[in-house]
């Protein structure tokens, strides 16, 4: 796990081929949300995201406070929870979970009836992160198994939050 300083961010350099598959990637999951649902759409998904993105800057400018310099001195764990916040509202129906559970039983019962939305937008977009045309992707972010793992393990915790 390499550890970084806040001023270190500015330095990362991401090739053209993961510049451009980050790009498709979050076309992508763009036209995986339901604009005409009246909240949870890509405009939301946005307005988290960068939400998101501005309080874990300000966060890391306050690293050196023992009980947050893990996540802050991390740079795939600083990637995941604003990776979350891109993909949580996925596929989202605007409807409750309950409501979904009688709408989709066979979804409600895939996920056992425990935030299925979440589950979905997790599962939807993690499935379209292990295409084939996002390997570059993939191995800028997550270059190791244990990477890969720890990866998917922060965006699940914070998904169930």
């Amino acid at each position: 796990r390499s550890q970084m300083m806040p001023e270190d961010y500015q330095s990362v350099q991401l090739e053209p081929e993961v510049i451009e598959q980050l790009s498709q990637y979050v076309s992508n999951i763009a036209h995986l949300y339901h604009e005409k649902c009246p909240f949870h759409n890509f405009s939301h998904a946005c307005h988290v995201t960068m939400s998101v993105h501005k309080l874990m800057k300000r966060v890391v400018g306050y690293g050196n406070v023992d009980w947050m310099a893990d996540a802050t001195s991390d740079p795939l764990t600083l990637f995941a929870i604003v990776f979350s916040a891109l993909i949580h509202d996925v596929d989202h129906r605007g409807v409750s979970n309950t409501r979904l559970a009688v709408e989709q039983p066979e979804m409600a019962e895939h996920y056992r009836n425990k935030s299925v939305a979440e589950q979905n937008s997790f599962d939807i977009a993690w499935d379209l992160l292990m295409m084939d045309s996002f390997d570059a992707l993939r191995r800028a972010i997550f270059p190791t198994l244990p990477d890969l793992l720890r990866f998917r393990q922060v965006v699940i915790n914070i998904g169930k939050s």
